[in-house]
């Protein structure tokens, strides 16, 4: 029966089969119905019109965070601050901290030494101290300088209430009130227990040369 429906080319040659255009026309007819239902359902007429987020909202109305009375409830206390009035390092609430020390009351050692005294600290290598004073200009190396020297020689004061600047040996260097080249001093100074320490203090300009 098959043979009679197809030609010696395998040709279809029987009757006319429902083609695949009708059923596309039914679907787009029942596309058609739901969309006009749809369109019946979204008229504006049936709507209501007290449906939030559609209203007009001023600028200065609007509420964007909940505030903290609605978070937590009206009755936790709550604190408002401003941005940038407490610094990030303090903390809001500080911890109690109970500070335990003892107060002691101890003479300074002495400063004052002898020549012969610095030249024998020489020979102990362990007991040698290099430091270096670097700063801006006019950041203060100097009068610190001056300021260990008056401390550990008394005869060497400042005269007139002028600066000492005892590592300003040059003239340019005194009369334009700046140092110019880097300059050392040995001295020594002794700790907390009266263990004198010999140091070698290079104080150093403030600016690049």
């Amino acid at each position: 029966m098959e043979a009679d429906l197809y030609d010696e080319f395998g040709n279809y040659i029987g009757p006319e089969l429902d083609s695949d255009d009708d059923e596309d026309d039914l679907d787009a007819e029942d596309r058609d119905i739901d969309e006009r239902d749809e369109d019946e359902d979204d008229d504006p007429g049936d709507e209501d019109e007290n449906v939030p987020g559609m209203e007009v909202v001023l600028h200065e109305d609007k509420k964007y965070y909940p505030t903290a009375e609605e978070v937590y409830g009206p009755e936790v206390e709550t604190i408002v601050q401003e941005e940038d009035t407490q610094p990030l390092t303090e903390p809001i609430i500080k911890p109690v901290k109970h500070k335990q020390f003892t107060l002691m009351e101890q003479e300074l050692p002495a400063t004052v030494y002898d020549m012969e005294f610095l030249a024998d600290l020489m020979d102990g290598t362990e007991l040698i101290r290099n430091v270096t004073l670097c700063g801006h200009l006019h950041h203060g190396k100097t009068c610190f300088v001056d300021c260990l020297i008056e401390q550990t020689h008394p005869e060497i004061r400042k005269r007139d209430d002028v600066d000492l600047r005892y590592t300003d040996i040059l003239f340019t260097e005194q009369e334009r009130g700046v140092g110019i080249k880097s300059t050392p001093v040995t001295m020594v100074l002794p700790d907390s227990r009266e263990k004198s320490y010999l140091f070698n203090i290079m104080d150093t300009p403030g600016f690049v040369y």
